[in-house]
């Protein structure tokens, strides 16, 4: 497992920097209010993504070992053309996307989630190298392509951006589409039969809960009015929302070890360990975030973004709550629990709904980061508490880490 978490977590790290090299290449080159453009229509695209998953997603993990893989991608296929359809056809009626995307945001929601849907799948079958040169491969070719688009084509508009996207995951797809056919193609005939509105209803669940805690955030992006200032607020928080790299590290190894391992008191064990490394390297990173000089962020990104210090240190303690509840959520996920995440993300984005639009017009930018820092803290503390309440967790368990170091040495060997 520990040599499973190195290389997740230098795959995510990669991964990490790539995607901050791309921030720096979209705000230099096209400026605040492109910035805003593309990060609304990737809001678009994850909540088309989102609801998707609700039978391609990682909560299928739960299901995938012990059933037949043909069966389900066949099924999740053909929700994936439905879905994708249905939910641009509803995001245009409200007028959500804009007129210009839409087109743009019905192919790559379908590619996006069909590349996803193929991770799903190879994480699932503990293929971790595969997973993590996937994930490793679309930034990069996105940056390539972003690259020659702006310096090569001259291209300095959204357009540049849309097809930096198409071209890393078209390729992507591509890649993962051979991979997952070898799997098909190699495995062994499975008649047991399973239940899709058995998947359905988890999945509705679990990503009911993913969709609460994007808009927990990205639902001021609504509010907040120009695309310039939605591009400052996106790049803050795309920064800051780095930190999770850690946990985000972390999460996929606990969701597939649970789902094919069912000793419960290792598993919350080593989900409790995990949660308290994954904070306390998260608040380093923050403490360096802090001693930067603001200079530095405005000589980054460009003289657009001169504010983008103050709110990365506002939404810090928002992020670091999510950082230590992230390993617990992908647990709840690998025992099939999606009810507690749905619960906690609910609240959460409640929050940012009763909150938002007094702090954004009172406080703008900063009193988004205020929202959402409430709306995490609120979504961690109800997935913390239960967690500890179920597998009976003190207080003082939270400080509590070298007894538990051994547990870890014995998941590597």
């Amino acid at each position: 497992m520990l040599k499973n978490l190195i290389l997740t977590f230098f795959s995510k790290a990669s991964i990490a920097i790539l995607n901050l090299l791309i921030l720096l290449l979209t705000s230099r080159s096209l400026g605040s209010a492109v910035f805003g453009q593309t990060s609304l229509l990737i809001l678009n695209i994850a909540i088309a993504q989102i609801v998707n998953e609700i039978y391609t997603g990682y909560a299928l993990v739960h299901y995938i070992p012990g059933l037949s893989l043909k069966k389900l991608y066949t099924t999740g296929l053909l929700w994936t053309l439905l879905c994708i359809g249905l939910v641009n056809l509803i995001l245009a009626l409200f007028n959500l996307c804009p007129v210009g995307f839409r087109l743009h945001a019905l192919l790559l929601s379908f590619t996006i989630s069909l590349h996803s849907f193929h991770c799903v799948i190879l994480l699932a079958r503990e293929k971790f190298r595969a997973y993590n040169l996937l994930l490793l491969l679309q930034p990069f070719l996105l940056l390539i392509a972003l690259f020659v688009c702006i310096f090569v084509v001259g291209l300095k508009t959204v357009n540049s951006y849309i097809t930096a996207v198409y071209i890393s995951y078209i390729c992507c797809a591509l890649v993962s589409s051979w991979l997952v056919l070898q799997l098909l193609v190699s495995e062994k005939e499975n008649n047991r039969p399973f239940s899709t509105i058995a998947i359905l209803k988890n999945g509705t669940i679990n990503q009911l809960g993913n969709l609460a805690h994007t808009l927990s955030n990205r639902y001021n992006f609504y509010l907040i009015g120009s695309t310039a200032m939605v591009g400052i607020y996106s790049s803050a928080t795309s920064l800051i929302e780095s930190v999770w790299i850690i946990g985000g590290s972390i999460a996929p190894i606990i969701l597939s070890h649970v789902a094919n391992k069912k000793d419960n008191s290792a598993n919350s064990r080593l989900t409790f360990l995990l949660s308290k490394a994954s904070f306390i390297l998260s608040v380093f990173c923050v403490i360096v975030v802090f001693f930067l000089p603001n200079k530095f962020f405005t000589w980054l990104l460009g003289n657009d973004f001169t504010d983008t210090k103050n709110i990365m240190l506002h939404l810090s303690p928002g992020v670091l709550c999510i950082s230590f509840s992230t390993v617990i959520s992908h647990y709840f996920s690998g025992t099939g629990n999606q009810k507690v995440q749905l619960v906690a993300n609910s609240l959460g984005l409640l929050t940012t709904i009763c909150t938002s639009y007094y702090l954004v017009s009172r406080y703008q930018l900063v009193g988004a980061c205020y929202a959402a820092s409430l709306s995490y803290f609120v979504a961690a503390l109800v997935l913390v508490i239960t967690f500890m309440s179920q597998h009976g967790f003190k207080f003082m368990s939270l400080f509590k880490i070298r007894e538990d170091l051994s547990l870890l040495k014995n998941k590597n060997s």
